[in-house]
């Protein structure tokens, strides 16, 4: 289970609108035909990785688009900060090139973070500290304020870390790792505050709830699990959907909803999705009509985008 194949399936998320009534507002020109995009989280601009290999920063108003990567080297990951402000690119070498979205005169900041792809990147709420997950490998935490400081070699027992998520308030880091263990981090010393070793399977998924309270859990046993934040104990766990698993798990803007998207364990199914109801414990499916591109929540609303050619449509759902 790759970190890109738990980001191309979110995408699917732009096509359950049997229960959201959907708006369109932008129509994107790119400069390519794109495979998939990455939206940011300010609903300003789109990352476009294109199938030449290459990947385009687009602003959603204007259509201006500017290269940050070429085809020479292959990226395998790009996110923005929460901000908005910066975008990070992963890259199959496992390079790291950090980039300012609103100023191209500003250098970018580019360094070797691992000798194998970059499958997992992650921005921490601030914007200035960043998580880096090769493949296989120990993942690091990074500050990237000036030039980028190694701050922290987060290890597991086999394997690497497949997601990991930071609290509201940045104090605390926790990572899932490919030995099934969840492991708590106190960001100011890096010292280890806790561990939960109650899950048989990988975790693929991970979000705290907006209160910084509970952590949400999702992965190869197809059920939400309801984590203490602070001890990492269960608090209580949902229904699972049996013959999937959780890919990702994304809070909605009312603060008890959740959307939650699965796999097919065969492979022989499209994925799909549940939105649950964190107070009543209950789910509503959500139809999927067609594959999208990208998608994200946007001030609280699920925002989605469908590409023809090289138009990009992105439709509010509410």
């Amino acid at each position: 289970m790759t970190r890109r194949l738990a980001v191309a399936a979110f995408l699917s998320l732009a096509a359950f609108a049997t229960s959201l009534a959907a708006q369109t507002v932008h129509k994107v020109q790119l400069p390519c035909e794109s495979r998939n995009e990455e939206l940011s989280p300010t609903g300003t601009q789109l990352a476009a990785f294109c199938k030449d290999h290459s990947l385009h920063l687009v602003a959603i108003s204007s259509g201006a688009e500017r290269t940050v990567a070429g085809g020479a080297r292959r990226v395998n990951r790009a996110v923005f900060s929460p901000d908005g402000q910066w975008l990070a690119i992963g890259f199959t070498d496992g390079t790291v090139r950090v980039i300012p979205t609103t100023d191209d005169k500003t250098s970018a900041k580019e360094w070797k973070a691992g000798a194998r792809r970059i499958d997992t990147l992650y921005f921490f709420p601030d914007g200035k500290h960043l998580f880096v997950g090769p493949v296989d490998s120990p993942g690091t935490v990074w500050d990237i304020a000036g030039e980028p400081a190694l701050l922290a070699t987060l290890t597991v027992e086999f394997g690497g870390i497949l997601t990991c998520a930071v609290s509201p308030d940045g104090k605390l880091l926790v990572a899932a790792g490919d030995d099934t263990v969840l492991r708590w981090y106190d960001t100011a010393t890096w010292n280890k505050k806790a561990e939960n070793r109650d899950f048989l399977l990988e975790t693929f998924a991970l979000q705290f709830t907006r209160d910084g309270k509970f952590l949400l859990t999702g992965g190869a046993d197809s059920r939400i699990t309801l984590l203490d934040a602070a001890t990492g104990k269960q608090v209580r766990q949902l229904t699972p959907d049996p013959g999937s698993y959780i890919v990702d798990i994304e809070m909605m803007g009312d603060k008890q909803r959740v959307a939650t998207v699965y796999l097919d364990d065969a492979g022989n199914k499209p994925p799909h999705a549940l939105v649950w109801n964190l107070t009543t414990a209950k789910s509503v499916p959500l139809k999927m009509d067609a594959h999208p591109t990208c998608g994200g929540i946007a001030s609280g609303k699920l925002w989605l985008c469908s590409t023809d050619g090289n138009t990009v449509t992105i439709s509010e759902y509410e």
